[in-house]
């Protein structure tokens, strides 16, 4: 009887460990820099160009998964940038802001501006979102 408990118990753990990995999901984008220079104050403040993620038909508002309350959204290739993300219908911005609130009956622009010089228009940039 222990050992039929004992099994139990460690397929609930394990069970569970399953279902924590799977409550995350996670979006890479390779993307093209488009060459646009801007001087400014505040957040993103100057940049010498930007790049966004797509949906799945090629526009620029992603949808969370059904249950998502939060992403986290990263540039992985390496520059100095600021990630900004946008809500729609209310005109919402987290600038630098991991993890930044979600709801999942909304739609978000994600964009990073690369302060880094020396980019190419149309240079690929490598974008990350986890949707928690």
């Amino acid at each position: 009887m222990k050992k039929i408990i004992a099994f139990l118990l460690i397929l609930t753990a394990a069970g569970l460990a399953t279902f924590t990995a799977q409550a995350d999901t996670t979006n890479i984008q390779v993307v093209p820099f488009h060459v646009q220079s801007y001087s400014g104050s505040g957040c993103p403040g100057s940049f010498n160009g930007y790049a966004y993620m797509t949906n799945s038909a090629g526009t620029m508002w992603l949808t969370p998964p059904a249950g998502t309350v939060s992403g986290t959204f990263t540039d992985l290739s390496g520059f100095t940038s600021a990630t900004c993300v946008t809500r729609s219908g209310i005109p919402i911005r987290w600038c630098a802001t991991n993890p930044f609130p979600v709801s999942a009956s909304i739609t978000y622009e994600l964009y990073t501006y690369v302060q880094s010089s020396g980019l190419t228009n149309g240079q690929p940039i490598t974008l990350q979102v986890v949707w928690h």
